[in-house]
């Protein structure tokens, strides 16, 4: 506090003196270089992801102090679909909060050696509450103690700067609906279709088969064989067929006169 009125007294210094006629005049001066002073922004401010890397906390002024709040969470439902809450919250009316844009930082104050301290954090997971301070330890990463009591017996995390900007978790119907998958609509009754033949009665249709009952098949005329065509249907041919008990007897050869031979002289 005392470092504020001085930055305060600084800043009027510059300004010059206020006229003695204007006492109300002055008194604006003063407010408006307070506030203006309470503003600023310090390196502290930003926004960060959390140690876990599930979840990020924007670090804003308010007033003349640090608050944060959780402005993107890597996972908005539960395991059972639904938007997380602060159902860990030991008071019962807050049990409904959801986590997305829960305060979780707040009352930081500056001190004159450097980073805030005398603060709280509220932490979600188990809904209770620790005394925080916290300091950069470079310009992207941030170092968040919360204590209880003595702040020598407290536990650190690191936060980092986030790179760019993150989608904003603010839970609404439609990001709840991009989450959790939409159940499938139900489907119309389908209307009685006659059965099709399948293929193998397609091809019974298609080719009449001879079965028991069935019709026979036509029989397909089957050309005259060769040897039937030269024995019977040529006019030149005769009626008598030879018969196969009998075989054809064979034509005799002409005998060859043998030479008498020549007898011998009676004398």
């Amino acid at each position: 506090m005392r470092s504020f009125v001085m930055r305060m007294r600084n800043t009027l210094k510059k300004l010059g003196p206020c006229p003695a006629t204007s006492r109300s005049l002055a008194i604006v001066t003063a407010l408006l270089c307070g506030a203006a002073s309470a503003i600023a922004a310090p390196k502290e401010a930003g926004l960060w992801i959390d140690d876990t890397g599930k979840g990020a906390v924007q670090i804003d002024v308010c007033g003349t102090k640090l608050c944060g709040r959780i402005v993107w969470l890597k996972d908005l439902v539960d395991k059972n679909g639904d938007p997380l809450t602060d159902k860990n919250n030991p008071d019962p009316g807050k049990q409904s909060r959801p986590i997305c844009g829960l305060q979780i930082l707040g009352g930081l104050q500056q001190l004159t050696e450097g980073g805030f301290d005398n603060g709280w954090v509220y932490d979600p997971k188990v809904g209770k509450a620790y005394s925080v301070a916290i300091e950069l330890s470079s310009p992207t990463r941030l170092k968040v103690t919360g204590y209880a009591g003595v702040k020598f017996l407290g536990k650190s995390f690191i936060w980092t700067r986030a790179s760019g900007e993150l989608p904003s978790c603010d839970v609404t119907e439609a990001a709840v609906e991009k989450e959790v998958p939409a159940a499938p609509p139900a489907k119309a009754a389908k209307k009685p279709t006659a059965a099709k033949p399948d293929a193998t009665n397609k091809a019974a249709l298609a080719k009449p088969t001879t079965g028991k009952t069935g019709a026979a098949k036509p029989a397909t005329a089957k050309p005259a064989s060769a040897k039937k065509a030269a024995g019977e249907d040529l006019p030149w041919a005769t009626s008598q067929k030879p018969s196969a008990d009998k075989p054809a007897k064979p034509v005799a050869k002409s005998a060859t006169p043998k030479p008498a031979s020549p007898k011998p002289a009676v004398e």
